[in-house]
């Protein structure tokens, strides 16, 4: 066997073995660390694994029918063996950019769309996705099938138009490297370009938000007015848990620009000397191409270990089972803010439900959008009245609170001011209230 079919072979048989085992490890690590946590697997998750089974395609129906081709050399199958072989290596080479289109994409809309994202099954969207991708990935692998066959004087599996140069050749490769390699690099890095704005004006948006929602109580009384704002800046609990919130959707954003920056630099360099082999081979040394092919072949194992990296606490759970902790569900808030540029939510994965009425505390904003807070405060001051939030939550959806403000307003605005201020004065403000409208008779 020649030297350089011999590094290739075993450079493919290697990457094989760690394709295989690190995608099948991150599988059950998503699996088992949502089973010890008795949470559903997210869309990224859902999407991941997606991902998942386009490498394990790659790494079984790629890489190891090739070694089983230069093993067996000459090829003794049938044409439609040959044709079959080289459209289902086809087919995850196109499923893999796809699907990491249908992530960015998922991303997009649930951090810059968060309304039209959860006003839905928060699973349908990433389920049409990935449906797309797959549906997609199939039919662009459809040409294999006119270009390979059984052809030259040994009857080879190869393509009709050989190892020359030749329009066909040129124009099939340059519209396979743009359609699996360059569309979806830059349809997925438009897609992070508005979820990264998006998230950057919504954190200096963030303090100009706070005073507005503050100043929109209908609380006309600035003694409460004034307990309410004391109380919420000494409240930390909701705050922690919007930076909680905040931590974790920023580790999901980095995380899948990670895998997808990956995916774009590995195949980089194959996707440009195959092209530059199509037009011009006689530039371009033979060992250079099997090194690239070596670089590219790796991103179908760095998938798995950026997710390890970036889920430590994940996978720790997965072989550990859950915590203490874990199995007591804990209130997971709904934020809303006003802005356009600021419009988060956060899924409710715990199956109680408990609604404590508020008397004064129901916030109008510009949007018609009410607040929801995770905290629930009462506590009864000397010259306010008592402030309780409510909280909401349903198994597996997320509550949403839409109220228009123009048809509350129409509905009852005189009647449910002139409630809250009667329930904002304290008995000692009602009983001066009454002596000053009706005074004793001298």
């Amino acid at each position: 066997m020649h030297s350089t079919v011999f590094f290739i072979v075993v450079h493919m048989t290697i990457t094989m073995c760690l394709a295989v085992g690190g995608n099948l490890f991150m599988i059950f690590v998503i699996w088992r660390g949502n089973r010890a946590a008795r949470r559903r697997i997210s869309p990224v998750q859902f999407l991941l694994l997606h991902t998942c089974a386009a490498d394990l395609l790659f790494a079984l129906c790629c890489l190891g029918t090739e070694i089983l081709l230069m093993l067996i050399y000459p090829f003794q199958g049938s044409a439609w063996l040959c044709k079959a072989i080289r459209y289902t290596q086809m087919v995850p080479l196109y499923a893999s950019p796809f699907l990491l289109v249908a992530i960015s994409a998922d991303r997009y809309q649930a951090i810059c769309r968060p309304l039209a994202h959860y006003r839905r099954n928060r699973y349908k969207i990433p389920t049409y996705l990935a449906i797309c991708a797959w549906a997609l990935a199939l039919i662009c692998s459809i040409p294999q099938v006119f270009i390979w066959g059984k052809f030259g004087k040994n009857q080879q599996c190869a393509t009709f138009y050989g190892h020359g140069t030749s329009i066909i050749k040129s124009v099939y490769v340059v519209a396979f490297n743009t359609i699996a390699w360059l569309l979806p690099s830059i349809m997925a890095g438009w897609f992070y370009y508005k979820v990264c704005k998006a998230v950057w004006m919504s954190y200096n948006s963030r303090p100009q938000l706070d005073l507005t929602t503050a100043r929109t109580s209908q609380c006309d009384s600035t003694e409460t007015e004034n307990y309410v704002t004391r109380l919420r800046k000494k409240s930390c609990g909701i705050r922690r848990q919007t930076s909680e919130f905040d931590r974790k959707r920023m580790q999901t954003v980095r995380l899948t620009l990670t895998i997808i920056a990956c995916n774009f630099f590995l195949w980089a360099p194959f996707c440009v000397v195959n092209v530059l082999q199509a037009n011009a081979p006689s530039l371009l040394s033979p060992s250079l191409m099997v090194y690239v092919v070596v670089l590219g072949n790796l991103n179908s194992c760095v998938n798995p270990w950026i997710y390890i990296l970036f889920n430590r606490s994940h996978v720790h759970r997965a072989f550990c089972g859950a915590s203490k902790s874990a199995d007591k569900p804990r209130a997971k808030p709904i934020i809303f803010t006003t802005g356009l540029q600021q419009k988060t939510a956060r899924d409710l994965s715990y199956s109680q439900r408990s609604t404590t009425y508020s008397s004064c505390s129901r916030m109008g904003t510009t949007n018609g959008i009410s607040e929801l807070s995770d905290a629930v405060v009462s506590n009864t001051h000397k010259n306010s009245c008592t402030t309780t939030t409510r909280v909401s939550a349903t198994t597996e959806t997320s509550a949403l609170v839409i109220v228009p403000q123009e048809k509350r307003k129409s509905r009852r605005s005189r009647k449910n001011i002139k409630r809250a201020r009667s329930i904002c004065v304290t008995k000692d403000e009602k009983r001066a209230l009454l002596e000053k409208q009706n005074p004793p008779p001298s």
